[in-house]
């Protein structure tokens, strides 16, 4: 993560209500260490960039302002497509078999 990116990281973490530098630096290194951790992930353990995310938030690490769930494309709210496939079929099922 260079500079600039922190810069605007920062910015974001300190509009959150009841920040203070002390909390926006923690979690400023909390989200560097997050990435770290998810390079070493794919480069060394060959996760794909899902399953990295999947075990980073098993384990607790914070995730990036406006990121959501892997669920979901990164900065929207679009379903990624498989698991909309699993919910069109899931209700399906529920209706014809219920």
């Amino acid at each position: 993560m260079n500079e600039q990116e922190k810069k605007k990281l920062r910015i974001i973490l300190q509009s959150y209500p009841g920040s203070n530098p002390e909390i926006v630096e923690s979690q400023l290194n909390n989200l560097i260490e997050r990435e770290e951790q998810k390079k070493q992930l794919i480069i060394d353990r060959g996760f794909s960039n899902a399953l990295a995310e999947v075990f980073l938030d098993k384990q607790g690490w914070m995730r990036p302002p406006g990121w959501h769930t892997v669920f979901f494309y990164p900065d929207s709210m679009r379903i990624r497509n498989k698991y909309l496939i699993l919910l069109i079929v899931s209700i399906l099922v529920f209706y014809f078999f219920i």
